[in-house]
């Protein structure tokens, strides 16, 4: 394939259009916020003149607020801890609920073995990163809860990856939302609660107390949910040799907490600057098409609903590059193989070939590795799509994911431009050649 340079990426432009959308977090899907990020995503696009511009409308998605949560020790000792409800979880009875804790690791069947989860409330180690050895599930895209929900488990508590006194924690709910409610605390207080239990990090192996003391929390949850539609905005520039086959640049517009710069702002802006610099150009000979879809954070909802409403003119996606997490972190990836819906999927390596001969044209770096959860790509993969996926902030010491601190400020505008003229070259590369695509 011949590489097609063409410089067209404005950094600060990028960059505006990430504190545009940053200042409507939390996008969650079917939100409000999210609606008028959908507006402003829908407007740029039109605004070229030059696209062919329309909204799909997904099937039902949760529609979820947090008004409250709380949690408390109340046994050993009294001691309020932090916490905010995690994304799509229910409510506990308007007075709470009091419960054993219980420690179930990471959630691996193993972990569970010799627990009593009924009546309990579930403490989990966070997934690991960088590697395929977590679990997920069908609807539960970054933990499998089918034991603690079928068991009778009273609630779920998750912590952070990192010291720090800030809060993330894993995605839990699916399109439908999350059976049980949910909270998630500081990497300090989850130790904390493991020590309490005398499951934490210091005690060596084999070493463990004759008699535990009991571990009782009570925990409120307030939440409202029901169920609504959202949008994927779609934006066409349509081939002329062989228009039926596609190339698509895809990102998710919703995030799950805090103003979701860098997840996933960053990458829906790279996505409006490409399109952007795109219509300028002659037409190509294949379409090129704009994606940025809803739900991702949801299981990758809108992106599913992409997929299901190509029918089988899907097999007509002759590539897909999905971008997530592409503001801020320390080098510039490609994805191989990551998790989704319990399974390992791997990305198409003949794309990744393409991109990285790109990305290397160019005169940048980019370099392959595993993921631990799939984004946008999972449906695209599952589907047979050949597809790609750059990201960036996956360093394991990347504090600001799924977190009230991803915020504009911590967005390198350069990085956004590179990330921008890989994708315009990639796209049209892959647009105007006549060679047969692979897999």
């Amino acid at each position: 394939m011949q590489v097609q340079f063409h410089n067209g990426i404005i950094a600060d432009e990028v960059t505006r259009h990430v504190e545009e959308l940053a200042a409507l977090g939390p996008r969650h899907s079917t939100s409000e916020n999210e609606r008028k990020a959908i507006s402003y995503i829908e407007e740029k696009l039109r605004s070229t003149g030059r696209l062919k511009v329309h909204l799909q409308k997904t099937e039902p998605i949760v529609n979820w607020r947090e008004i409250d949560s709380r949690l408390r020790v109340v046994e050993p000792i009294e001691q309020e801890l932090t916490c905010r409800a995690i994304l799509g979880c229910s409510s506990t009875p308007s007075k709470g609920v009091i419960a054993k804790l219980v420690y179930g690791g990471r959630g691996f069947p193993e972990d569970y073995e010799s627990l009593d989860l009924a009546e309990s409330i579930v403490i989990h180690d966070p997934p690991h990163a960088r590697t395929l050895d977590n679990r997920c599930g069908e609807g539960q895209p970054q933990r499998d809860l089918r034991r603690v929900i079928q068991e009778g488990s009273k609630g779920l508590i998750e912590y952070a990856r990192l010291p720090g006194r800030f809060i993330q924690a894993p995605l839990l709910a699916g399109r439908e939302g999350l059976s049980l409610p949910a909270v998630s605390i500081t990497y300090q207080d989850g130790l904390f609660l493991k020590e309490l239990l005398q499951e934490w990090y210091a005690v060596p192996n084999g070493i463990t107390a004759h008699e535990k003391s009991p571990v009782r929390l009570w925990m409120m949850v307030k939440t409202e949910t029901k169920m609504a539609n959202s949008y994927n905005v779609i934006a066409t520039k349509e081939g002329t040799t062989l228009p039926e086959e596609k190339i698509l640049l895809v990102a998710h517009h919703d995030n799950a907490f805090g103003p979701g710069a860098c997840d996933n702002a960053s990458a829906t802006a790279v996505l409006l600057e490409v399109a952007k610099a795109v219509s300028l150009l002659p037409l190509p000979k294949k379409t090129i098409e704009f994606v940025s879809v809803t739900g991702e954070e949801y299981g990758q909802a809108g992106s599913s609903d992409y997929v299901k409403g190509c029918g089988g003119s899907i097999s007509n996606v002759k590539a897909c590059v999905v971008l997530d997490l592409v503001g801020s972190g320390d080098k510039y990836y490609y994805i191989t193989k990551s998790l989704y819906e319990g399974k390992v999927i791997e990305n198409s390596s003949w794309l990744n070939s393409v991109l990285e001969e790109v990305t290397h044209s160019l005169g940048f770096s980019i370099e392959p590795t595993i993921l631990e959860f799939a984004s946008d790509d999972g449906p695209f993969i599952k589907a047979g799509v050949p597809t790609s996926y750059i990201c960036r902030c996956i360093s394991k010491s990347w504090p600001w994911l799924h977190a009230n601190e991803d915020t504009p400020d911590i967005i390198d505008p350069n990085a956004l431009k590179v990330v921008g003229e890989i994708c315009i070259n990639t796209l049209l590369t892959l647009a105007n050649s006549e060679e047969r695509m692979g897999v």
